[in-house]
């Protein structure tokens, strides 16, 4: 699937950013198939509040989107580290925030770093789907390594619902134009990036016993991705303090169009505060 063509992830929007603030810094984490820019709105309430905030682009994402087949869940974990190594040398409070898979990685990272953070936020940390297929994901990714799954489906691109699901993926795709769509019904699904996301997951589950520092987690009650009972399940492993925040709102609430948002940012920015050494 040519990134280029289908113009996934290559505006501006999509790169990683940093917001300027004080001695305090937040490195926030997207998920997939996420960027930065889905981010943003946190970093900037982060910054509003006297944060410095670092969005950054896990390898593979964004505009180098068609290159995550060949991205493991190492590669993602070592980029989070060396973040968090650069804001730790110039600043004295460092939180990590992840959505979603990012929650997943954020998970390992606090639990395994070398540079720890100092506290964890966490948007529906993912790590595992209950399906059959889910468990087969490593099977399947050797059978039908990249399928042209699309190409056996009925794409009615004028469904609202198909459009909303496609810019997910691809956020800046002309979905009228008759190439595009085209380009779309031919693209190959890497099955082997689920593995590697399953993979992430799993690890995250693994090393939860190992967070050690307080964390807030905010969770969509309607969350069908990130089921609330699996993210509870999940966070009772922690060794530390958990604030956890259940949210009228389905899996994002990284963003202002849910009803939940400014209650998810008045739970953010009191955490963070509390967070900052003295």
């Amino acid at each position: 699937m040519a990134a280029d063509k289908l113009n996934a992830f290559q505006g501006e929007a999509h790169r990683p950013f940093t917001l300027t603030g004080g001695k305090a810094a937040a490195l926030l984490v997207h998920g997939f198939p996420g960027s930065p820019a889905e981010m943003r709105p946190i970093a900037t309430r982060l910054n509003e509040a006297g944060w410095t905030a670092r969005g950054m682009l896990l390898p593979g994402f964004g505009a180098e989107f068609e290159d995550i087949v060949n991205k493991r869940k190492e590669d993602w974990l070592g980029a989070i580290n060396d973040e968090l190594s650069r804001l730790r040398q110039e600043h004295e409070t460092v939180i990590l925030v992840g959505n979603s898979m990012g929650g997943a990685l954020a998970i390992e990272s606090t639990a395994t770093s070398d540079n720890r953070p100092d506290a964890l936020i966490l948007f529906a940390p993912f790590w595992k789907i209950n399906h059959i297929a889910w468990s087969a994901l490593p099977f399947i990714s050797l059978l039908l390594p990249q399928p042209q799954l699309f190409k056996y489906l009925t794409l009615d691109f004028d469904d609202p619902d198909v459009r909303e699901g496609i810019h997910n993926f691809m956020p800046d795709a002309d979905l009228d134009d008759p190439a595009v769509r085209e380009e779309i019904r031919g693209s190959r699904i890497p099955v082997k990036m689920f593995a590697e996301i399953r993979r992430a997951g799993h690890a995250a589950y693994r090393h939860a016993a190992g967070v050690r520092v307080p964390s807030l987690v905010i969770q969509g009650a309607a969350d069908e991705l990130v089921r609330p009972e699996l993210t509870q399940k999940l966070i009772s492993r922690f060794r530390a303090t958990v604030r956890y925040h259940e949210v009228e709102a389905e899996h994002n609430t990284v963003l202002p169009d849910t009803s939940a948002w400014e209650a998810v940012s008045q739970h953010i920015i009191e955490f963070a505060q509390k967070q900052r050494r003295a």
